[in-house]
């Protein structure tokens, strides 16, 4: 028993992990994007969403093939989760570029620190809902 528990520990330990590092990933994928979108005078909410839609897409096939190593390529179901899932972090980095740049009148580049949160509460999600690993 002791070896099962072992073996559950260290496989959600390696999932977490390998989700960190393609979430790192779609980070960086996101902030260049961010970037470039404000360097062309993009207003920074928008900014922020075309970011986070290029890091979503690049953090599902990471997922899928890295993190939760699905055998199958592409689900429509598990996709539409997914989506549903990153919504969630859209709204969260939305809402603290929003705060950061309207309330507290930070520089636009300081406001994705706050992204740096969001995988935290979308792993769950992703875990247990979209691709119930």
């Amino acid at each position: 028993m002791k070896n099962i528990i072992k073996k559950v520990h260290r496989r959600h330990a390696i999932q977490l992990l390998t989700y960190g590092f393609v979430g790192g990933g779609a980070f960086v994928v996101q902030t260049i994007v961010y970037f470039i979108a404000l360097k062309v005078d993009i207003f920074p909410s928008v900014a922020m969403i075309l970011g986070n839609f290029a890091g979503m897409i690049f953090a599902y096939f990471g997922h899928i093939t890295f993190t939760f190593k699905k055998t199958h390529k592409f689900s429509h179901k598990e996709f539409v989760k997914y989506v549903l899932t990153a919504v969630v972090g859209l709204i969260i980095n939305v809402l603290a570029v929003r705060v950061m740049t309207k309330e507290f009148y930070l520089d636009p580049k300081y406001a994705v620190l706050p992204t740096l949160i969001t995988p935290a509460i979308t792993f769950f999600i992703s875990k247990f809902w979209a691709f119930k690993a």
